[in-house]
């Protein structure tokens, strides 16, 4: 799953999806080039006979032009398509990615706005220019060498060399760049949520007295993620100099050879009978041009790069349910037990959760409570199914731990207190699914939210959900969870900074859910204690008491 060769594989995989954009794309490039073969035709028969003949034909000058002009609309028109394939691509990927960030609760909403971010500025790329410019880059190469052997065996030769060393060269230095760019990936992430934390803190770290050594801790990652970013911009200009050498080397060698054969130095083809003129300028117009979309293909081969490290990041979270080892989609919950639950997370001896004892009602509201470090999100995280509990520690219907931590995964909808917006319209990220027929059968409390959007269901949500409050963010997600029911609902500070108002809602909706199907619910907030069927305070992962 995670070597080049894959990942390659899986981002091929998309392109069927806009094959006839594409394949009309690939049209117009190969009359674009059509267009700048004619034009030059023109251009170069215009100076030919102006030059041995001291005659000017006007008209084949406009001819020129107007293929010229034909050129660029052609390629116009191929780049509008190339990148509307590429916008389609990324978004049936971010709406492929969605679902999986929205049940992953081991990625904050920070986290998973900084992977969207990551995937359409590293995805988008490869499938509107990577891709149309490797494909440019074969039509007009095999047409405009198919012509050049025709009129000139040596010239087509010279220009067909320089073409074969090119991608061998892009191979070499393509080994290790897929690597620095993973690392730059991986260091954007981390840093970009540690900058943001540091700025939502940074009034604390002020009246704390410790803004000095914040500012030397991010400065050191400030500097590795610029040294990364250096790396990656080293491999870019390697590669656009190695493409220009070759470039350079290659239509010298063919107008020296063109030159020396007019001068009846080197025999040509029509050595001893007046050397053609004509077609010799036309050759080396073309020499160029067949280096056009070669020179687009190369600046944009950091591009694959970019691509494969971000599909690496992709793959295993798109498709983590995707060989699942039971089936667990037709099992009711009958039972849910915690036994003799301990947990520490790798890489530490330090238990966040020690010895909890707990049997789950099948429905009704499980209140957890505890003060913050107390280890509430670790135990959201393991009865969620996204942290796998050591030994057989929790069940679900008396089976195995790994039966029960893939059902718990497939049948628990969960609420974070920062949750995560998608791109898109309100309608989109309430209903999920854009062809969905049911906007009437919303719950009603979602109707002062659209009172104060102008747009209403087609409000256009961005940034993760920038244009919503906090507690209308906590709407949106409560109401996913209520159009989309699944047996065990979980939410980790679900009322936590919110205003009145929003809280008594949610505090309403809670208890009707509750009334159907398992709640289980981390939260500081005393009023729940009055609907709960059960409560587990924790201290410091101590159970407390289990009422």
């Amino acid at each position: 799953m995670n070597n080049p060769e894959n990942a390659f594989r899986w981002l091929i995989k998309w392109i069927p999806e806009v094959k006839r954009a594409y394949i009309f794309a690939s049209a117009f490039t190969v009359l674009s080039a059509g267009c700048f073969v004619v034009f030059s035709w023109y251009l170069s028969e215009f100076a030919a006979v102006w030059l041995n003949e001291d005659q000017i034909f006007p008209y084949k000058l406009l001819y020129a032009f107007a293929f010229l002009t034909g050129r660029y609309v052609f390629a116009h028109f191929s780049s509008l398509l190339n990148y509307k394939a590429g916008n389609t691509i990324v978004s049936k990927i971010k709406k492929k990615l969605y679902p999986k960030l929205l049940n992953n609760n081991q990625s904050d909403s920070i986290s998973s706005t900084l992977l969207v971010t990551r995937v359409s500025d590293d995805l988008k790329p490869f499938f509107s220019f990577f891709i149309p410019y490797a494909t440019a880059s074969a039509l007009v190469v095999i047409l405009l060498l198919s012509l050049s052997f025709w009129l000139e065996f040596w010239v087509g030769l010279t220009l067909l060399v320089s073409i074969a060393v090119i991608p061998l060269l892009m191979k070499m230095i393509g080994v290790g760049a897929t690597s620095l760019h993973k690392k730059h990936i991986n260091l954007f992430m981390k840093y970009s949520a540690v900058f943001y934390n540091r700025l939502q803190t940074v009034a604390e770290i002020v009246n704390l007295d410790n803004l000095k050594s914040q500012f030397l801790f991010l400065s050191e990652k400030s500097k590795a993620l610029n040294k990364a970013t250096t790396n990656v911009m080293r491999i870019a200009i390697l590669s656009s100099a190695v493409l220009e050498l070759f470039v350079s080397i290659a239509i010298a060698g063919v107008a020296i050879y063109l030159g020396l054969s007019l001068l009846g130095i080197i025999p040509g083809s029509n050595y001893g009978k007046g050397y053609d003129f004509h077609i010799a300028l036309f050759l080396l117009i073309l020499a160029p041009y067949l280096f056009f979309y070669l020179r687009k293909f190369v600046s944009a081969y950091h591009d694959r790069d970019k691509a494969l490290a971000s599909a690496k990041l992709l793959m295993p979270l798109l498709h983590e349910n995707d060989e699942m080892p039971f089936s667990v989609e037709n099992e009711k919950l009958e039972t849910l037990e915690i036994n003799e639950l301990s947990f520490a997370y790798p890489d530490t001896i330090v238990k966040v959760l020690h010895n909890i004892h707990l049997k789950l009602p099948n429905k009704g509201l499980v209140l957890v409570k505890g003060i913050s470090g107390s280890g509430k999100s670790t135990l959201l995280k393991i009865l969620s199914g996204n942290l796998i509990a050591q030994d057989e520690n929790v069940s679900v219907n008396g089976n195995s731990s790994l039966w029960s931590t893939q059902w718990l995964k497939t049948n628990s909808s969960y609420m974070n207190q920062f949750p995560f917006i998608f791109d898109g319209t309100l309608r989109y990220n309430v209903f999920l699914d854009k062809e969905s027929e049911t906007d009437s059968l919303y719950p009603e409390f979602l109707d002062k939210l659209l009172a104060k959007k102008e747009d209403g269901w087609q409000t256009i949500l961005s940034h993760n959900g920038k244009q919503l409050s906090g507690g209308e963010k906590q709407l949106v997600t409560l109401a996913r969870m209520m159009l989309y029911p699944k047996p065990i609902a979980i939410l980790d500070e679900p009322t936590a900074n919110l205003d009145t108002g929003t809280v008594e809602i949610i505090l309403e909706q809670i208890e009707k859910m509750s009334q159907n199907k398992l709640l289980i619910l981390a939260s500081h907030e005393e009023r729940f204690e009055t609907i709960a069927t059960k409560v587990l305070n924790l201290n410091w992962g101590e159970q407390v008491d289990n009422a």
